[in-house]
């Protein structure tokens, strides 16, 4: 069983990282030295791992997210598994954070473990009813090969594209990261790796959610860039959006 978060802690301790990460201190040893004054436990550390980057990392990984509806005039590539997961995540009522980079995030781990169950189903329906109203110009999806039923998984994807009249494919790939065409298109992802890279990029799950009005973010992490608050160091105060 998961040990219970705090949320309060939590938001002291990412005050204090985010400072050291502003200062450029190394990530790794900021986050350990953070974990370990607040005594965070490992999923408390976790939060602040996918959640809190340097206002220079975040906001410019912000300035690339698309918002409106331009993106629906470019083709849109998605990391398949990256965006079934955080929805299904969401669906069950799991941990979800969103980050001060703009992206909604689960905790991870989920991957090895992934398998199709109901609730896949469910998830599969609410980004195909976001993207139904949204109707994307071609739209890419690209699935884990080596993960569990990614063929099943991307077949499914493609029959309900081809049913709402949607041009583009879906497919199980080794690596689908390598798939995206980086210097055009939308990419639809939530992974670091990904967003870096992207000339644009899409929170295609965090659409999905905010369309079917599915509210369950632990923690708010983006008043950490968008407030520009007076910064007092490790023991500075910081409001932020933590749900207690």
């Amino acid at each position: 069983m998961m040990k219970a978060l705090r949320p309060w802690l939590v938001h002291e301790a990412a005050t204090d990282f985010f400072y050291f990460q502003n200062r450029k201190y190394p990530r790794t040893a900021s986050l350990e030295w953070v974990g370990n004054r607040y005594g965070l436990s490992e999923v408390e550390r976790h939060l602040l791992q996918r959640g809190v980057f340097s206002q220079e990392t975040a906001l410019g990984r912000f300035a690339k997210r698309c918002r409106g509806a331009r993106w629906r005039t470019e083709p849109l590539y998605v990391d398949g598994h990256n965006v079934q997961i955080t929805v299904e995540s969401a669906v069950l009522g799991r941990v979800l954070l969103l980050a001060n980079d703009g992206a909604l995030r689960d905790l991870a781990g989920q991957s090895a473990r992934f398998r199709l169950t109901q609730v896949s189903e469910m998830a599969v329906d609410l980004i195909f009813r976001f993207l139904e109203e949204s109707r994307p110009r071609e739209l890419f999806f690209f699935f884990d090969a080596p993960m569990s039923h990614s063929g099943i998984l991307a077949n499914q994807y493609r029959r309900r594209m081809k049913t709402l009249g949607i041009p583009g494919d879906a497919r199980a790939v080794p690596v689908p990261e390598r798939e995206f065409p980086h210097d055009r298109g939308v990419l639809a992802s939530s992974d670091q790796a990904v967003i870096e890279k992207a000339r644009w990029w899409l929170d295609l799950a965090r659409c999905a959610l905010d369309a079917a009005g599915i509210r369950s973010v632990f923690a708010d992490f983006s008043y950490l860039v968008l407030n520009r608050r007076r910064e007092t160091g490790p023991r500075g105060d910081w409001l932020g959006g933590i749900r207690g």
